[in-house]
This record gives structure tokens, sequence and C-alpha cells, in this order.
């Protein structure tokens, strides 16, 4: 996921950009292909997100119990680690 941030900051500021530099050279036409251009990835940066956290939560449940409800069951017991998080 950091990848992809990354990957879609640069493809974002790149093309803001071209923007500026056609505008500074005299180019007073429309952007449609920025706007395509920069959306598209913003677009499929959402949806990529979406699935990564729909599976990262299928992957935190064993049999229907999810790994927060499982420590909150066991919290007065030492096998529960305070520190231990779920990370994503």
């Amino acid at each position: 996921m950091v990848q992809e941030s990354i990957l879609i900051w640069i493809i974002t500021i790149a093309f803001l950009g071209l923007a500026f530099l056609c505008v500074f050279k005299g180019f007073f036409n429309d952007f449609p292909w920025l706007t395509v251009i920069v959306a598209f990835p913003w677009t499929a940066y959402g949806v990529s997100q979406g699935f990564y956290y729909k599976k990262a939560m299928k992957e935190n449940t064993k049999d229907g119990v999810t790994y927060l409800k499982a420590s909150k069951e066991l919290e007065g017991t030492s096998d529960v680690i305070e520190d231990e998080t779920i990370s994503g």
C-alpha cells in the first residue's frame, strides 16, 4: 500500500507540473487529459484500499471469532500481551 501511495503522489505532482508548464508556455486550452490521467489512478487506489481492508478484516478472524473479541475474553489472564496490536 505504501508503494501505491508513493506512485499516486508522483503521478499527481508530475501532471500538475506538466499543467503548470503548459500554462507557463502559453497553452490555454482545456485540460481534460489532466483530469482523466490523475483521476483514474486515484480511483483505482480507492478500490484497491477497499479490497485490502476487506481482506485484512477477514484474515483477523478464526471460526467467526475476531482477534479483538478473543483478546477481550482473555483480558484477565497472563496469556494476553498488552502491547500486541493488529497491524495493517
